[in-house]
């Protein structure tokens, strides 16, 4: 089992319309992983509640207010139901073919750290 977290921009205009789609995307993964959204920016707790995806709203920022990635890690382990975590910026699409290299490496390795790449789309909706 896997457990996905991200913590989202506000879910305004065209960044929510690609949050929305990515964040979709993730549910319909198979089998469907553990999903956390961390944050309360505007639209953060009304697409986890619509998803049916736990949600984590305070987390730790700096003075400028950008949250702090020590403690978004932190609660997701915290929270977490799984051994294996993967933090995805929430404006990423993930296909099945994500979760079969997810775990043809937890096979593998007792310890591991995955690294991608991204492609840009351009998506309108």
């Amino acid at each position: 089992m896997l457990t996905l977290f991200s913590i989202p921009k506000a879910f305004k205009r065209h960044a929510g319309v690609i949050q929305r789609n990515a964040i979709e995307s993730w549910t319909k993964l198979e089998p469907r992983p553990e999903i956390i959204l961390l944050g309360n920016d505007e639209g953060t707790m009304e697409v986890a509640r619509g998803f049916g995806l736990r949600h984590l709203p305070n987390v730790t920022t700096s003075d400028h207010g950008t949250p702090l990635l020590s403690d978004l890690f932190r609660q997701a382990e915290s929270a977490a139901t799984s051994p294996y975590l993967c933090y995805v910026n929430a404006d990423i699409i993930l296909l099945s073919e994500f979760l079969w290299a997810a775990e043809t490496v937890q096979r593998k390795f007792a310890k591991s750290l995955m690294v991608s790449k991204r492609i840009n789309l351009e998506i309108a909706e």
